[in-house]
């Protein structure tokens, strides 16, 4: 068969005979005797890139003609997924295709053949993208020491600090420190003394807090906090009872709870509470109705504790489970909690009930799992897992899945499969396995939505290794640093899929500002940055528009000692900057908004001494500016959104009164028709640096930001402008505080928002990311940037991912890139 993607010939030969005959007749004869040159040709076909989430069915449908007018064969094929039964006629395609569970990146490919009968043919190839990328579990540095039974912390760098365990029976002193961006190990402060069985818990400060274990002499009271900052141990007020093999976990009020274990003789019911401040206490709380060894202590959302498993005295394993009220200090009981066992794991699902999985008993290994519903004091039997098992582990995904991995089985023997609990449907099913099977070992949910797993024992003893498992879903990956580290620059996606970044500023070795004129292009396709041309002018703090040309429109911004007046325009396909005329007045920190007419409307920003109310509109067609209408305050550092009747909605921003800075609660409407602005309804409250998202529904959407109405500086309340009626209306609010974030529309229809800074007291780079799905309005917790930053930039890629760039963390100046995969 012979393929023919373009028919130039046939285009070249029938165009010049054109007025020689009747152009559709002789065709027709023309291609029957040259059926080589002569493919069909389509009319109607789906997108370059068709976005469908797993398990969800596409029509699809094709025209295609055949320039001798004959019937065509149609043949459909893709690298996964499943076809419907076809639908053809001699000219068109009709079939549906089912996505599957997940994809292998970069997406699915969907490949269509048309074919005349005289043995021509013309493919087209689309990608359906939107379901989440195939699990993969992959080898990761090495820590420096085997062990099992060490403790894992996720602190809030995004770092993971590892601490003790043992090796041969013998307790560890280390401490280490894993950096998930660049997938090492690396030493913290020893700790003394060495110990194994100890829990450990990060405080709201940022601190860890470990609590006893058993050393080389026995049972332990110590307790003792890591400062991740300097990397050092401070010895605490002891804990009351020495003991080991016990429950810590962190309560809604900030304070440690720890129950059970063993002091080496006996089996301990006795609780006590830590309390962080400027004289750091414990104190003790009633004893659990059940002594445990080994217990396992979940707290869930009405701040209770649910304390599950162990073995208590008489070496029987009790089926209740315990229920700890820290508002009053009082114990109750779960009575029926499924089987008893130890060695398990309880885990706190999104639907605020815990799973409890796996274990071992006098039986043996436990295959069971039990879902306990903490307020009604109620346990119901789920799924079994495909393998009975003891000393694994269980995480909860960003999907709401839980990973379960290796354990013991009924034989003892260490095991490297791993499944995951689906909670909708209470199912197991099975995933990748492990690369080394292990039991004893430790897992951590890194801000990237990645699983770390550390140490444990195999076959032949503690481990050295870990291992990383991706799930392919709402994580966050890294890509290639960019050529140059930049904050306040721009990132525009063209028309050809790349994404473009410019200017901007970083710092020189003696940490004053260097303005920039670069520029580089991100290929989604390889992950990879290649320079272009820079701009005529270094700026940062500037906007870039693409135009309906594709071409890219560069205004303002600020090179270090005045605003840059002088706007260039970027052509992608020659790699060349023109001039595109002068602006009226310089500015940085405004706003860009592409018209409908193809114009573009800047507006505000900082004119250096005088903030700026004053709005200029830019006409590519004759490369001039002009003055249109002043908004009623003056304003930088605020939105502009482009609503569907063609009218623009300006929020917030700050302002100044009488040489005062303000934080704006107003909004305004600029009409292209007439040039002006009116006022619309104001928000609930102050905000700048925030951000706003048109949604499908028309609505927008304005996330958090900094004002002056809370005890902190950044908010994290939502609320959504409706342009019908031109009032706003709350919406669920975030989990964290921010400010300086981004906000991205994603293919689904919700909105991702990643980093910022803000959290606890409004004074950290922010990792975590929350999504909001407007069906709903609510926010989810999703996976955190691989580095904590500020006003980074967020691109929406043509397959579905976003990619991140620069800004400003705890490193500075950032050159980091990240994709996220929702």
């Amino acid at each position: 068969m012979k393929t023919v993607r373009f028919m130039p010939l046939v285009v070249g030969v029938l165009g010049a005979l054109a007025g020689c005959f009747d152009f559709d007749e002789d065709q027709k004869v023309w291609c029957k005797s040259h059926p080589d040159a002569c493919a069909p040709t389509f009319e109607e076909k789906p997108a370059q890139a068709v976005f469908v989430e797993k398990k969800k069915t596409l029509s699809l449908r094709v025209l295609a003609k055949d320039p001798a007018g004959d019937a065509l064969r149609f043949a459909w094929s893709s690298n996964v997924g499943t076809f419907g039964a076809p639908s053809d006629t001699g000219t068109t395609s009709d079939i549906t295709w089912t996505a599957p569970d997940c994809v292998p990146p970069p997406a699915a490919s969907l490949t269509l053949t048309a074919s005349s009968t005289r043995d021509a043919s013309s493919i087209a190839t689309f990608l359906a993208f939107g379901m989440p990328e195939c699990p993969t579990l992959s080898d990761t540095g090495r820590l420096a020491t085997a062990g099992t039974g060490q403790t894992a912390t996720l602190l809030y760098s995004s770092d993971v600090l590892v601490v003790g365990g043992e090796a041969a029976g013998t307790p560890l002193s280390r401490a280490e420190l894993y950096t998930p961006r660049a997938q090492a190990w690396a030493p913290a402060v020893e700790l003394l003394p060495a110990r194994t069985g100890h829990g450990a818990v990060r405080l709201d400060s940022g601190l860890v807090l470990v609590t006893g274990g058993r050393g080389s002499s026995g049972a332990l009271k110590n307790a003792d906090l890591f400062n991740p900052d300097s990397r050092t141990w401070t010895p605490m007020t002891p804990l009351t009872t020495g003991r080991y093999g016990h429950a810590s976990v962190l309560l809604l009020s900030g304070k440690v709870f720890v129950t059970g274990g063993t002091d080496g003789k006996d089996i301990i019911a006795t609780t006590e509470i830590f309390t962080q401040g400027a004289q750091p206490e414990w104190s003790t709380t009633s004893n659990a109705r059940v002594a445990r060894d080994h217990p396992v202590a979940t707290v869930v959302g009405s701040g209770k504790v649910l304390v599950t498993g162990g073995m208590t005295v008489g070496g029987s394993y009790p089926g209740s489970a315990d229920v700890y009220d820290p508002d009053t200090g009082a114990w109750t009981q779960v009575d029926s909690a499924g089987e008893g066992r130890v060695g398990h794991t309880a885990t706190l699902l999104p639907s605020g009930q815990v799973l409890v999985t796996g274990g071992a008993n006098a039986q043996g290994a436990v295959g069971s799992s039990v879902v306990i519903d903490v307020e009604n004091r109620r346990a119901s039997q789920s799924g079994r897992l495909a393998t009975a098992r003891s000393g694994h582990t269980a995480t909860v995904l960003p999907s709401g899945g839980v990973l379960v991995t290796g354990g013991r089985d009924a034989n003892q023997k260490p095991l490297a499969s791993a499944e995951v609990f689906d909670p909708e449907t209470g199912t197991w099913s099975q995933t990748v396995p492990l690369v080394t099977a292990r039991h004893g070992h430790q897992a951590i949910l890194l801000v990237s939505g990645k699983v770390l797993l550390v140490g444990g024992a195999g076959e032949a003893g503690a481990l050295v290794s870990a291992e990383l498992y991706d799930p392919g879903t709402k994580t966050w990956t890294s890509t290639d640093r960019l050529l140059t580290q930049r904050v306040d620059h721009t990132a525009t996606l063209l028309d050809s899929g790349q994404v473009l970044v410019l200017g901007g500023s970083n710092l020189s070795a003696s940490g004053s500002d260097v303005f920039l004129a670069a520029a580089e292009r991100y290929e989604p396709a390889t992950g990879k940055w290649s320079s272009t041309a820079p701009m005529q002018a270094a700026r940062k703090r500037h906007t870039a528009t693409l135009l309906p040309t594709g071409r890219v429109l560069v205004v303002g911004g600020h090179n270090g000692t005045r605003n840059v007046l002088e706007a260039e325009v970027f052509d992608p396909v020659a790699g060349t900057w023109s001039a595109g005329g002068t602006l009226l007045g310089g500015r940085h920190f405004h706003s860009a908004t592409l018209l409908k007419s193809g114009k573009v409307l800047v507006a505000g920003g900082n004119g250096l001494g005088e903030l700026l109310a004053s709005s200029e509109l830019y006409d590519p067609a004759s490369g001039k500016w002009e003055r249109t209408g002043a908004m009623g305050s003056s304003r930088m550092k605020h939105t502009a959104t482009l609503l569907p009747s063609g009218k623009v909605l300006v929020t917030g921003g700050y302002s100044s009164v009488a040489g005062t800075g303000v934080v704006l609660q107003s909004a305004e409407l600029y009409d292209p028709q007439t040039g002006t602005w009116s006022a619309t309804g104001s928000m609930a409250v102050t905000r700048g640096n925030h951000t706003a998202t048109l949604l499908a529904s028309g609505k927008v959407l304005v996330v958090a930001g900094h004002s002056t109405t809370g005890q902190v500086a950044s908010v994290r309340t939502a609320e959504l402008y409706d342009p019908v009626t031109g009032k706003w209306a709350a919406t669920g609010s975030l989990t964290e505080n921010r400010r300086s974030h981004t906000a991205t529309l994603l293919a689904s229809g919700k909105v991702l928002v990643a980093g910022g800074f803000g959290g606890f007291e409004d004074r950290f780079y922010l990792s975590p990311s929350e999504v909001f799905d407007p069906a709903t309005e609510r926010w989810s917790l999703t996976s955190g940037l691989l580095t904590p930053r500020q006003d980074a930039t967020a691109t929406l890629l043509p397959l579905g991912k976003v990619l991140v760039t620069g800004g400003t963390g705890y490193e500075n100046v950032q050159g980091e890139a990240e994709l996220y995969m929702p």
